[in-house]
C-alpha cells in the first residue's frame, strides 16, 4: 500500500500493490453535494470519483436497489448493502454484484459527516476481472431453500463425528445466493492451541466442524455462485451457536464455515420525501424511493424467541388485527429488517419505528409515559396494513381508536399512502407525520379527555407533525402540513380568508385543526423556528411540543375545551411550570402564546363583526419597549440592540446615545409605548446594567442602576403616544461599554420576571425577546468618521465576556458580522483570546473575548453616512443556539473612539505597555506604522489624573 495526494481533487489516495485505489481521504477538501440524504450524496460522489475507483458508469445504474435473490443476466453492478450512523458519521455501503448477486466481502463504502452533509472518505474492496459460470437451474433451485436434512448431508458428518460433537437441534435461519471467491486458507478458521488470557479469563478457541474435501473442479481464486446459509446449531461440545456456511451450488462443496453473532437494525423513511427535499412522488418505484431510506436502530425490541426477532417492544408491537391479512415480518437473530419501500414489510418496520419513537420522544421530553398514558395498556398493538372500516382495505388513511373503556389508546392502524401499485403497496405508516398525527394528536386525547377530539377542533395532531418536522425539513413549502400525501392541509392559514378563530372555516373539525396548527406554528416560529440555525429550530420545536403535551395533560374529560381560548389558557398555564427535566424556568412564553392566538383572530373586541376576518385585539394594557417589532413577537435573533434605550453623559434629555464613561455618573433613558386598548396606569420602569457580555443570566448578571426605578406618566392606548422615562443615574465600572436593561410594568401588565420567585433564574435569550416589557442594549458607538486609524484604535483590542448559560457543557461559537462596506474592502476580525472564536465552556463558565481588527481598504465618513448597514455584530452561540451578542455602531460623526474616562484622556494604565495606547497618545497613523516594540515604560504620577505619555 502507498499513499499519494491528488492535488487536483484535494484527496489522499491509498493504492495497493496492484496500484488499485483502496481508500480515499478528503480531509483537506470534503466533497459536498447539495442533497438531502446520505445515499443521494454518495451517488453524486461515486459519479464524480468512479474513475479513481475503477467503476464504469453503467455499473452505478442500480445503486438504489438491493441485490437479487436469484441470478439475472447482468455482469458487475453496485447495489445498496446498508446505511448506518454512529455519532456524526454515516457510512453508506454498496455490494459489488454479479448476476445481480452480491459478491462476498466486495464493494464500496463511503463515509459522510453531517451538518453540512459531506463525504470525508471512501474505501473499496472490489474484485477485479470477475468471471463466473452460471450454474444449472436445478442446482440453483436446490440451494435457494436448504432444509436441515440437506445441510446435514452437505456436512457429511460421520457417525463417529456425530457422536463426538453430539449434534442436537439444527435450525435454518436464512439462505441467500452470493458470489464467492474460493481461498483454501480461509475455508476454516485458523486453528491454534487453546490459550487462556489470564487477565480477562477468556478461553480463545475457534469453534469448528469437520468438513469433507471440496470437489476437484473447485479452483483457487475463482468465483462461484454459492449459497450462504445462516443456521443455529446446538451441540454438547459448543453449546448453541449461530453459524455461517458457504456452499458452491453446482457441486455442494463447502467453501467456508464460521460461527457468528450478529445485531439487528432496520431501514425506514425517517421523513417523507418532500421533507427530505426530494421530488420523488408517492407513485415512484423502489429504484427512486429506496435511496430515501435511512438505517436506524429499532429500539426497545423484546428479546428474540427461538432465534426469531419480531417487531414487538415495550411501547409498540406490530400486529395484524385488521384485514387485509399482512402479517408483520420476523427475522432470524442478527438479520436486519431491510426491505424495499413499496412492501408491506417496509410499512411494518416504519410502523414500529415511528410509533415507538413517538413514545420515546415523550419520555425524552421528561414525561413519565405510563402515568401520562394512564389508561393505555402497553405495548400498544398497531396494524401496519389495516382497513379503517373499508371492506377491501384499500384506502389512504390511518386511525387511532380508543380502548374498550374509552380512556386510552386502543388499536391504531395504518393503511396506504398511494394507490397506484397495489401489488407493491406503499404503506402510510412510512409517513412520520401521519404517525405523529395519530398518536400525538388522538392518542394523548384518549387518556386525558376520553375522546379522540378536542371540543373545538379535530386534534393537535397536525401541530405536532408540523412543528416537530420543520427544523430539519427541506420541503419546498414549509407550510404544507402533510407533504407527499393527498392530504391538503396547511399551517399558514389566512385570517382574512376565513381561517380565523370564529371565521367561516372554524367548523370544529379538520378546518379548525388547521387554524390551531397555524397558531401553534406561529408560537414555534417565535421561539426560534424562524432561526437560520437548525439547533435553535430544534430547541423551539421541542419546547413547543412540551407545551402542547403539558397543556393536554392539564385537561380532564370534564374540561375538554369547547373553544380555542380554553386551550390557549391551557397552554399559558403549561408555560408557567418549570420544565424540570430540561432545567428551564417557566413563565417565559406566556405572552407569545397569547399573541399567537390573537394574530389568528381570537380575542375580538366586543361588538366586532362576525364571522371574524381580522386579527384579534391586544391585551387591555400592553406596555412595551420597542425593539423594532412594535411590541409583537415575531422571531428576533438580535434582541440586544434596542435603540429605544440610550445613555447620556449628563442629564440633558438628549436622544443621541453616548459611550458610557467609567467611574462617574451617567444617565440612561428609555422610551415606552402601549399597544393595549386601555390607558396604562401605575407605570414603573426599572433600570439595570452589567459588564459587556453575551449569554447573560437574569438576575445573576445584572445590577440595579443607582436610580433603580422611576414612575412614569400614564401611557395612552393603541400606540398613540410614546413616553420618555429618565434619567436613570448609574456609574459604569467596565471598559468598552456596559450592557443596559430596562423593564417596564403597569397595572394589568407585569413583566414576566415579576412572576419569578426567589432563586429563579433565566437566560436572557429566553427572557428578553419573548417579553415586550423588557429592552436590552449591548450597543456601543465606534468611529466611522476617522478612517482606518479611528476604527483600528477602537478595536485594539476590544473586549467582552462570553458565557455559557446552559446547564450542560456547551461548544461556544462567536460569529462576527461586518457591514458590507468593510467586508467588501477586506476587513477582518482577529480573536486573541484562548480558543479564538470557538471553544467549550462548562455550565455557567465564561471567557473574555479579545478582538482586534485586521484592516482592509480605507473608507470615508461620507461613505458611512450613505449606507444603512453600519453595525458590527458578534453573535454568541452555545451548542448552536443563539444566546446573545454584542453590537458596535459605526458613527460617521466620530473620528476617534470616545473616551471612557471623566477627563477625556486615558488613565495611566492605558500606557502600561500596550502598543496601541502609545500610538493613540502619540497620534501616529496606525496604517503607516510597520511595527512597535515597547522597551521600557516609566510613569510618574503626582497630582494630575491624566497621562500625557
Amino acid at each position: 500500500m502507498h499513499e499519494e495526494f491528488d492535488s487536483v481533487r484535494g484527496a489522499y489516495l491509498i493504492r495497493d500493490e496492484k496500484n488499485v485505489v483502496r481508500q480515499l481521504s478528503h480531509r483537506q477538501k470534503p466533497f459536498k453535494a447539495d442533497v438531502a440524504t446520505p445515499q443521494l450524496a454518495t451517488r453524486a460522489y461515486l459519479e464524480n470519483y468512479r474513475d479513481l475507483l475503477d467503476i464504469r458508469p453503467d455499473e452505478l445504474q442500480n445503486l438504489a436497489l438491493a441485490p437479487e435473490e436469484e441470478p439475472i443476466d447482468t455482469r458487475v453492478e453496485y447495489r445498496l448493502l446498508e446505511e448506518k450512523r454512529h455519532f456524526n458519521i454515516t457510512t453508506v455501503g454498496y455490494n459489488q454484484t454479479y448476476f445481480g448477486l452480491p459478491v462476498w466481502e466486495a464493494g464500496v463504502a463511503v463515509q459522510l459527516a453531517h451538518n453540512p452533509l459531506r463525504v470525508i472518505s471512501a474505501s473499496s474492496t472490489i474484485h477485479e476481472d470477475i468471471k463466473v459460470e452460471k450454474p444449472s437451474a436445478k442446482a440453483i433451485k436446490r440451494f435457494l431453500k436448504v432444509s436441515p436434512t440437506e445441510l446435514r448431508e452437505v456436512l457429511k458428518l460421520q457417525a463417529k463425528e456425530e457422536r463426538e460433537y453430539e449434534l442436537k437441534s439444527l435450525v435454518i435461519n436464512r439462505t441467500r445466493l452470493i458470489i464467492y471467491r474460493y481461498e483454501a486458507a480461509k475455508r476454516l478458521p485458523e486453528q491454534r492451541e487453546p490459550r487462556i488470557e489470564r487477565e480477562q479469563g477468556f478461553v480463545h478457541v475457534a469453534p469448528t466442524l469437520p468438513l469433507p474435501p471440496v470437489a476437484d473442479s473447485i479452483a483457487e481464486g475463482q468465483h462461484y455462485v454459492c449459497a450462504e446459509v445462516l443456521f443455529t446449531l446446538t451441540t454438547n461440545r459448543w453449546g448453541t451457536l449461530n453459524w455461517r456456511i458457504i456452499i458452491e451450488v453446482e457441486t455442494g462443496s463447502v467453501l467456508y464455515l464460521r460461527a457468528l453473532v450478529d445485531n439487528v437494525d432496520g431501514m425506514v423513511l425517517a421523513a417523507d420525501a418532500a421533507t427530505l427535499g426530494s421530488a420523488a412522488a408517492t407513485n415512484a418505484t423502489n429504484a427512486t424511493l429506496n435511496p430515501l431510506r435511512t438505517t436506524v436502530t429499532l429500539q426497545g425490541l423484546n428479546a428474540p424467541s427461538g432465534g426469531v426477532q419480531a417487531l414487538a417492544g415495550n411501547f409498540v408491537q406490530v400486529t395484524d388485527h385488521e384485514t387485509p391479512a399482512a402479517a408483520p415480518p420476523t427475522e432470524s437473530v442478527g438479520t436486519n429488517f431491510n426491505y424495499n419501500v413499496r412492501t408491506n414489510n417496509f410499512a411494518a418496520v416504519n410502523c414500529y419505528y415511528h410509533c415507538d419513537s413517538i413514545f420515546r420522544l415523550i419520555a425524552d421530553l421528561g414525561f413519565n409515559v405510563s402515568s401520562y398514558f394512564d389508561g393505555t395498556s402497553f405495548p400498544v398493538s398497531i396494524d401496519h396494513r389495516g382497513r379503517f372500516g373499508t371492506t377491501d382495505g384499500i384506502e389512504i388513511n390511518a386511525s387511532c381508536g380508543g380502548n374498550a373503556s374509552g380512556n386510552g389508546i386502543g388499536l391504531p392502524d395504518f393503511e396506504l399512502l398511494d394507490l397506484s401499485d397495489l401489488a407493491n403497496p406503499l404503506g402510510i405508516a412510512s409517513h412520520r407525520r401521519v404517525a405523529m398525527h395519530e398518536l400525538f394528536g388522538h392518542g394523548i386525547l384518549w387518556d386525558h379527555v376520553n375522546s379522540a377530539n378536542f371540543g373545538f377542533a379535530h386534534s393537535a395532531g397536525d401541530s405536532f407533525a408540523a412543528v416537530l418536522s420543520d427544523p430539519d425539513s427541506q420541503a419546498p413549502d414549509r407550510f404544507v402540513t402533510f407533504p407527499w400525501t393527498p392530504i391538503t392541509r396547511r399551517h399558514d392559514r389566512s385570517v382574512a380568508a376565513g381561517w380565523a378563530w370564529g371565521g367561516t372555516n372554524d367548523t370544529g373539525s379538520y378546518n379548525s385543526e388547521q387554524i390551531l396548527c397555524t397558531t401553534h406554528f406561529r408560537i414555534y416560529r417565535s421561539l426560534g423556528g424562524d432561526s437560520t440555525r437548525v439547533e435553535t429550530r430544534r430547541f423551539a420545536a421541542r419546547y413547543t411540543a412540551y407545551l402542547m403535551l403539558t397543556a393536554v395533560g392539564t385537561l380532564t374529560p370534564a374540561t375538554n375545551p369547547s373553544n380555542a381560548s380554553g386551550f390557549a389558557t391551557a397552554l399559558m398555564t403549561a408555560d408557567q411550570g418549570d420544565w424540570v427535566s430540561e432545567g428551564h424556568a417557566g413563565g417565559a412564553y406566556g405572552k407569545v402564546i397569547r399573541w399567537a392566538f390573537e394574530k389568528q383572530g381570537l380575542y375580538q373586541p366586543p361588538g366586532a363583526p362576525t364571522p371574524v376576518t381580522s386579527e384579534g385585539a391586544p391585551p387591555a394594557v400592553d406596555v412595551y419597549i420597542d425593539d423594532g417589532r412594535q411590541g409583537e413577537y415575531q422571531y428576533l435573533a438580535n434582541h440586544w440592540s434596542c435603540q429605544k434605550i440610550w445613555n447620556r453623559l449628563s442629564a440633558d434629555g438628549a436622544t443621541a446615545h453616548q459611550q458610557p464613561v467609567v467611574g462617574v455618573s451617567n444617565y440612561a433613558y428609555v422610551k415606552i409605548k402601549n399597544r393595549g386598548t386601555q390607558t396604562a396606569t401605575n407605570v414603573v420602569v426599572k433600570g439595570f446594567h452589567c459588564q459587556p457580555a453575551s449569554g447573560l443570566i437574569w438576575p445573576n448578571d445584572w445590577q440595579a442602576m443607582t436610580t433603580a426605578q422611576l414612575s412614569a406618566p400614564n401611557v395612552a392606548p393603541n400606540n398613540s403616544a410614546e413616553i420618555t422615562v429618565g434619567p436613570f443615574e448609574w456609574v459604569p465600572s467596565q471598559l468598552d461599554h456596559e450592557c443596559m436593561l430596562m423593564i417596564v410594568s403597569a397595572n394589568g401588565d407585569p413583566s414576566n420576571i415579576d412572576n419569578f420567585s426567589g432563586g429563579d433564574s433565566i437566560p436572557e435569550w429566553r427572557l428578553v425577546p419573548h417579553d415586550n416589557n423588557i429592552g436590552q442594549r449591548n450597543v456601543a458607538p465606534v468611529p466611522g468618521g476617522g478612517g482606518i486609524r479611528g476604527l483600528l484604535l477602537a478595536f485594539s483590542p476590544r473586549r467582552f465576556v462570553a458565557r455559557n448559560p446552559h446547564r450542560t457543557e456547551a461548544k461556544i461559537e462567536i460569529l462576527p458580522t461586518l457591514p458590507k462596506l468593510l467586508k467588501e474592502r477586506g476587513w477582518e476580525f482577529v480573536f486573541e483570546n484562548p480558543g479564538g472564536s470557538a471553544f467549550s465552556l462548562a455550565p455557567g463558565q465564561s471567557r473574555e473575548i479579545i478582538l482586534r481588527l485586521k484592516p482592509g481598504a480605507n473608507f470615508t465618513a461620507q461613505e458611512i453616512e450613505q449606507t444603512q448597514d453600519r453595525s458590527i455584530h458578534f453573535e454568541t452561540f452555545a451548542n448552536g443556539i443563539l444566546v446573545g451578542g454584542m453590537s458596535y455602531q459605526l458613527d460617521p460623526d466620530l473620528k476617534t473612539a470616545p473616551s471612557q474616562y471623566p477627563d477625556g484622556k486615558g488613565m495611566p494604565d492605558r500606557c502600561s505597555g500596550k502598543a496601541k495606547d502609545l500610538l493613540d497618545c502619540l497620534d501616529l497613523p496606525v496604517d503607516k506604522v510597520r511595527s512597535v516594540r515597547i522597551r521600557k515604560i516609566t510613569v510618574d504620577i503626582e497630582v494630575e489624573e491624566r497621562c500625557d505619555c
